[in-house]
């Protein structure tokens, strides 16, 4: 999809009718819009939005109130955007309106059109499924994008938002809605299960079931409380950790932290390897300290015992049945078989040791040898583990005093509401810690919740297979759990998919923007943080969590654009749309400014900025030059007078363009093209 064209008929700040091209030229992609703060940008991206969704931006304050004042003043009732595009070779005109007062039976709020030899031909419908094959709504939201909150959608916890992300590029609500359906389809059969002759044990097991869904759906919304109260928790500390840092004062002393917390972070790292180790000994060589007295014990027995020739015995098994065999004595003297002196040599046989027992003899001093020279070593090596133990719970009490410090002299800084925040950062800790352990204890009863559910329900099929009707039921719902089940794996594999190549764009935006030798890193439950050489996730900056942000849209658009031509009947197809970024440098310092000027022409194959005067810097437009293809100013008008007010002024080489006016005929915002 290409804009080629958006038309503005008294909608909202802009009065009367506004129109701006956008650039289709492949080599110069980039349409910028100027305009300072209040003037019109975020406006603009709410009327691509509308136009084709009927929905605006969070960010947009009073959404209903679409008319503009003025012309509302004047009697005019309806307020319009008009957007023409091109998709797949063949240009369309989608256009919205909204009228003030009642609207008529037959009249349709949005109309969608086919242009052709400059007539409209008006054979779409419906009109939004249509916009949905151009654009689904699911993925709109991350192709008109507010940049000032890029920072906020990339939190350090932030999973939620960002799996949703993933999921709207990937087309999951089909997938979503079917598993949805058939959940509901599985548990209406299960309550369709007769049983003649269980009927009684399957109803009762059937509510039983019930209770504890309705428990788990519960669980499921206070978890979800938990992490709204969680996000709100950690953004505080994130925006107090943020104004400690970048305070001029105490920048020196929240630096000092940052680097003990990672200190902090490696030394408890080791303890717990330490510890480990000592635990280790004690099941690896704690048997040669117990065995102290068992060896010596043991060893005294055999040697006292082979000295007097009772171990292994003084015969050997083998030496007597020779004797007897041969039916001679060691003397000469012949053995008869059946002798009393035959006998009593046969009666040696039972004390006599045979092979055997004389392996085990040797194998038992073996292994008491080999205890005793254990024994010997085994100390060494305890006091070796004990000692590194003891050498980091010293690094650690040395962190403990210093970061103590650090926040005693934070506490003490005399200006500001330094100490207020710092105070209150250690109550939201606080608050974080015990949120934490209110979501371990509702997982936990989730967890047992299903199982309960699970061990229920295998019950009840156990009961249906004894009765040929409610068998029946019993096979449609195991087929709905299997599909389910099918589908839920499928929704995964995309996932994880769809998370390595995201991570992988990401990584090399990255690389190829930051000041910093930093690895980016997304788990598979969607934490994403920046990590340093050692591997310690680093606290990001608003300008890093923008830039991060960034990255990600952009890795978002680049992967939509893979799966344009995805083949699925579960999933969405992909797109190519226009990125349309709303004031994409705020956060954001010269260095990281001018790396992400360079990258955002190949965000996309159409791009449109809307920028401040401030946002463009002379690092970005060097790096936009080449690139850029249109180019508008927002004006703003005003009825009163200027007063006191300073002429504000725009130079487009050696044209200067006024961008507020006074005394003018309305209240709005006009937009002239810059040449």
């Amino acid at each position: 999809m290409e804009i080629e064209e958006i038309r503005l008929k008294d909608f909202r700040c802009f009065y009367g009718e506004s129109t701006i091209s956008f650039s289709g030229d492949p080599e110069r992609n980039v349409t910028i819009i100027y305009a300072e703060n209040g003037v019109g940008k975020t406006t603009l991206l709410n009327a691509l939005l509308w136009c084709f969704y009927g929905q605006t931006t969070a960010r947009f304050e009073k959404s209903e109130d679409i008319l503009n004042y003025d012309a509302k003043a004047e009697g005019r009732m309806i307020a319009s955007v008009e957007v023409r595009f091109e998709h797949n070779g063949s240009r369309y005109v989608a256009k919205r309106f909204q009228r003030s007062g009642a609207t008529g039976a037959s009249e349709k709020p949005f109309r969608v059109a086919r242009l052709e030899a400059g007539s409209q031909i008006y054979d779409i419908e419906p009109e939004d499924t249509f916009i949905n094959t151009v654009i689904p709504r699911e993925m709109a939201g991350h192709f008109l994008f507010d940049g000032e909150h890029a920072e906020i959608f990339l939190g350090e916890q932030n999973r939620a938002a960002i799996r949703d992300a993933v999921r709207d590029i990937l087309g999951c609500t089909l997938i979503e809605t079917a598993i949805e359906d058939l959940e509901a389809i599985s548990k209406a059969f299960r309550r369709q299960m007769p049983g003649t002759g269980h009927s009684t044990q399957i109803t009762d097991l059937n509510n039983l079931i019930d209770t504890i869904n309705t428990q788990i759906d519960q669980s499921k919304d206070l978890i979800a409380q938990n992490e709204l109260q969680r996000r709100s928790v950690e953004d505080q500390i994130t925006d107090i950790e943020d104004k400690l840092r970048n305070t001029a004062q105490a920048k020196g002393l929240q630096g000092e932290r940052d680097s003990l917390q990672g200190q902090m972070v490696r030394a408890e790292r080791r303890r717990s390897e330490q510890e480990d180790d000592v635990l280790k000994w004690l099941g690896d060589e704690g048997r040669f300290i117990v065995s102290r007295r068992l060896t010596e014990e043991a060893f005294e027995f055999i040697d006292s015992e082979e000295h007097r020739g009772r171990i292994p015995s003084p015969y050997n098994e083998e030496f007597v049945r020779d004797l007897l065999h041969d039916e001679t004595c060691i003397c000469g003297a012949h053995i008869a078989p059946g002798s009393e002196i035959a006998r009593k040599v046969a009666s040696l046989l039972n004390h006599a040791a045979n092979q055997a027992m004389r392996d085990r003899v040797t194998k038992v001093r073996g292994r008491l040898t080999n205890l005793k020279a254990g024994r010997a070593k085994a100390p060494e090596r305890l006091m070796a583990a004990k000692r590194s133990l003891a050498h980091t719970n010293e690094e650690i009490g040395f962190i403990e005093a210093r970061l103590a410090d650090v926040s005693a002299k934070l506490k003490g800084v005399n200006f500001g509401d330094i100490a207020e925040r710092e105070s209150r950062r250690e109550e939201l800790r606080k608050e974080l810690s015990t949120l934490d352990r209110a979501r371990g204890t509702l997982e936990e009863n989730l967890k047992t919740a299903r199982h309960e559910v699970a061990r229920h329900e295998r019950e009840i099929n156990l009961l249906a297979a004894q009765d040929v009707e409610t068998r029946i039921f019993a096979r449609r719902r195991a087929l709905c759990e299997k599909i389910k089940g099918s589908l839920e794996v499928r929704l995964r594999d995309e996932e994880a998919q769809a998370k390595k190549v995201l991570r992988a764009t990401i990584r090399k935006i990255i690389e190829a923007t930051s000041r910093k030798n930093l690895t980016l890193q997304m788990s598979d439950d969607y934490v994403v943080s920046l990590r340093n050489a050692d591997g310690i996730a680093l606290p990001k900056s608003s300008g890093e969590n923008q830039l991060l942000g960034l990255a990600f849209t952009a890795a978002l658009v680049q992967f939509a654009k893979l799966r344009k031509g995805a083949q699925d009947m579960s999933l969405l197809p992909g797109t190519i749309a226009p990125l349309v970024l709303d004031s994409p440098f705020g956060q954001l310092d010269r260095v990281y400014r001018s790396a992400t000027a360079e990258f955002i022409p190949r965000m996309a194959s159409q791009v449109v900025l809307l920028l401040s005067q401030s946002q463009a810097a002379d690092e970005v437009m060097e790096k936009l030059q080449g690139r850029i293809g249109k180019q508008y100013v927002l004006v703003r008008h005003n009825k009163g007078e200027r007063g006191l007010k300073h002429i504000e002024t725009r130079q487009f080489g050696h044209e200067i363009i006024e961008t507020t006016l006074f005394e003018a005929s309305f209240d709005g915002t006009s937009i002239v093209e810059v040449q």
